[in-house]
């Protein structure tokens, strides 16, 4: 029987690839809230006859025995993620604790009904695998490794058991984001939270107004960070910094460190705010942001604002911060080589938060982005905690990546891109657990991750899946 009998027709495949990823997606799954969808994941491994296990983290583990006659090629590991970043379209109503995204299939895309982000990264390169496994593919020894906190600084893969690596010669993650790439290399990632205590004072006279920028483009800061989208927390910040004439109540952006801003709003105090400096600021967003919108309305008058001393500390402090490319990765032409996202700023009881993230192929680049960083944090008055994981340097002669390249030269007449990526993979962390493991990663193509409009183009699915079981079916030696 060969590849396509048993995998059936595109239509097939692409219908099966989406219903496993809506079995993987019917329950809530953000960071931190991964236990439902586990459990989803050790059903669905049950399923296939294995005996799945679960650490205390909520990692998920299974080995899957060779097919007859391969039992003696090198055991390949089969990794992903199981949770999302759950960005939220403001005022829609979703709760991305207790609502499970709403999958849809239109204009040739998965998508969501822009309530919430999809979470295709990485369930939906999870649910290829999964799927072409249970179609009975030919393949050597198979373990399958899921993890929890990836989207929070790799957290699941920091503390999976060497054990559950131990034997393996190769492992293939399944986050890759882009058809038509073996990804061999990765940035590290600098998560950076700066608090201050608020200080405030008795609000003045004048009415209440609030400031809203919404529906910026948003997305994945370290896939989208070159595309020149709005980053709305620096944007209004720069006009509360000319408007010294309107105190500040409060200012709330953006939503999770490694998410590029799609929304920023201000409460502010004094004359209605004349935004014709802030219309203007916009115009060179209309391209890259065509759903902007801004908003002037009243708002219930609060009773203390920020003081004068403070609000120049901290709007002087977001507008000095960093946002966007600072350099290209020397070894990958067309590869971003580090970045900075002003993620969140937001009010947490007695203090103001600002998140931001760092991403660097190089050291020296995150050393020098950092202490721009805490020189700019430490003149507002601001202390500093960090958490990170290191990078994953490329090898453009991974044989793991060779091996998928031949698999897609037979099947498409085309050849892999071997790269590098601007974003935080988990074999950054694998590497330093099992030093001889030669890893990749691919995956179907997802558009605007991180943000409402994400979505994975339906056509590119079949060509997903049928690389990775031609790559079962070839094996790597």
């Amino acid at each position: 029987m060969t590849l396509s009998e048993r995998l059936g027709t595109r239509t097939d495949i692409t219908a099966g690839v989406i219903i496993t990823f809506r079995t993987l997606s019917r329950h809530p799954h953000p960071s931190h809230h991964e236990e439902e969808v586990g459990q989803d994941y050790m059903e669905f491994l049950r399923g296939l006859g294995l005996s799945p296990v679960r650490d205390e983290a909520g990692n998920v583990m299974a080995n899957c025995p060779a097919t007859p006659g391969r039992e003696g090629e090198p055991l390949l590991i089969l990794q992903g993620h199981m949770d999302m970043v759950c960005a939220v379209a403001p005022g829609s109503g979703f709760d991305p604790l207790t609502h499970p995204v709403t999958i849809l299939e239109q204009d040739g895309y998965l998508c969501t009904d822009r309530r919430s982000s999809l979470g295709a990264d990485n369930n939906l390169g999870n649910a290829a695998a999964l799927w072409v496994v249970s179609r009975g593919v030919s393949h050597g020894p198979l373990r399958f490794l899921f993890t929890v906190g990836e989207e929070m600084g790799l957290e699941g893969a920091k503390v999976v058991d060497p054990a559950w690596l131990a034997g393996a010669a190769f492992l293939l993650n399944t986050d890759g984001f882009h058809l038509g790439r073996a990804i061999v290399g990765s940035a590290g990632g600098r998560r950076e939270c700066w608090t201050r205590a608020l200080d405030t004072c008795p609000a003045p006279a004048g009415e209440a107004w609030r400031i809203s920028l919404t529906g910026g483009t948003g997305g994945h800061s370290g896939d989208d960070i070159h595309l020149g989208r709005i980053n709305p927390i620096k944007v209004l910040a720069a006009y509360l910094k000319e408007a010294p004439a309107l105190a500040v109540a409060d200012f709330t952006g953006g939503s999770a460190f490694n998410a590029i801003p799609a929304a920023a709003e201000a409460v502010v105090v004094g004359q209605k705010p004349d935004l014709g400096a802030l219309k203007e600021a916009l115009l060179p967003f209309h391209a890259t942001d065509p759903n902007l919108k801004l908003d002037l309305s009243p708002a219930d008058r609060p009773e203390t604002v920020w003081t004068a001393h403070f609000r120049q500390r901290v709007l002087d402090l977001i507008t000095a911060l960093g946002h966007g490319v600072f350099a290209m990765d020397p070894q990958f032409p067309g590869v971003v080589g580090a970045s900075a996202n002003l993620g969140v700023i937001r009010c947490e009881g007695n203090y103001l938060a600002i998140r931001l993230f760092l991403r660097a192929a190089r050291e020296e680049d995150e050393r020098a982005m950092a202490e721009d960083n805490r020189r700019l944090a430490e003149q507002a008055g601001f202390s500093l905690s960090v958490t990170g994981y290191p990078g994953w340097p490329g090898d453009k002669n991974n044989p793991l990546a060779q091996a998928l390249d031949r698999v897609y030269r037979v099947q498409t007449g085309r050849g892999l891109e071997v790269s590098a990526v601007h974003v935080g993979l988990e074999p950054s962390v694998f590497r330093a657990k099992a030093p001889e493991l030669v890893m990749a990663s691919t995956g179907p193509d997802i558009l605007d991750a991180h943000s409402v409009d994400e979505r994975a183009p339906l056509a590119g699915l079949p060509d997903y899946a049928l690389l990775l079981a031609g790559l079962l079916e070839k094996g790597v030696s």
